[in-house]
Formats: C-alpha cells, sequence, structure tokens
C-alpha cells in the first residue's frame, strides 16, 4: 500500500486575477508565485491562514482552461457557517448554484468559481455522516445540481 497524502488541487484559469479574488473570498493568500519560461505558465500557490498550501492556479498559453461539463466533483471546503459563507459570496456578486441545504449533521452549499469549477461549501462534522443500513439507498441532498453544472 502507498502511504501518502493529498496536499492540493491544482486548476487551470483563464483569467488569473479574477480567480485570486474569488479564492481570497475563502481566506486563501498567495504563498508562493512563480512565473515560466519556455512555456509561458503562471503557478500561484494559494494557502489558508496557517500557512498550508491548499490550490495552485495556472495560467499560461500552454494549458487552456477546459470548459466546464456536466457532473459532479466539487471541490469541497469546510467553513464555520454555511449561512453565512454564502450570504458573503452572494454580497461579493456570485450566485450560488445550491443554496444552503441540511443534510444530517452537516449543512452544504454550493457555488461555481469564474471557471466554473464547483466549490462546495460544507459545515458541521463532514465525519459525522454514516452510513446508512445496507441495501438502504437515501436521496442525494443536491439532486438538481446537474441541472445547473
Amino acid at each position: 500500500m502507498i502511504k501518502g497524502q493529498f496536499t492540493n488541487f491544482k486548476l487551470i484559469v483563464r483569467d488569473l486575477d479574477r480567480s485570486l479574488a474569488f479564492y481570497k473570498l475563502f481566506d486563501q493568500k498567495v504563498g508562493a508565485l512563480l512565473e515560466f519560461v519556455d512555456p509561458e505558465l503562471t503557478e500561484v500557490m494559494l494557502e489558508n491562514s496557517e500557512g498550508v498550501r491548499t490550490l495552485v492556479l495556472l495560467n499560461g498559453d500552454l494549458l487552456p482552461a477546459p470548459a466546464p461539463v456536466p457532473g459532479y466533483a466539487p471541490l469541497v471546503l469546510v467553513v464555520d457557517d454555511v449561512n453565512a459563507a454564502a450570504a458573503e459570496i452572494k454580497a461579493a456578486g456570485y450566485e450560488m448554484r445550491v443554496e444552503p441545504t441540511d443534510f444530517g449533521p452537516v449543512t452544504l452549499a454550493m457555488v461555481a468559481d469564474p471557471d466554473g469549477y464547483l466549490v462546495e461549501l460544507v459545515s458541521g462534522d463532514p465525519n459525522a455522516v454514516q452510513s446508512p443500513p445496507p441495501g438502504t439507498k437515501i436521496p442525494h441532498p443536491v439532486p438538481y445540481i446537474h441541472d445547473h453544472a
């Protein structure tokens, strides 16, 4: 078995400044900025308030940003209060894809970043979500996300 730890996600973005402004809403700041030549590429390593690198934004000629595709593969961010986060996101001019929704021990919501990547916000204890009894299927908390992706 390979022992490891996921450290961050890398996203290809069309407009670096616009993406930086969005992710700064979530207390992310620039931890390192690398500018490469041949090919021209900028890599911005974002970190949280504890200095942990969480997300890397890539922008450059070599890497065209992919078009959003239907599906469900969000970045997940645990926040203290999903309702307060959603209000702040709306005040900053972004549209929620999924309004705050209770799901057992957690509350979740979704927003799309400037490139269409989904960001799922979760408050409560995600580790408290339990499996239902074997053979039991439950409704997805946001079944309509596929219509909005």
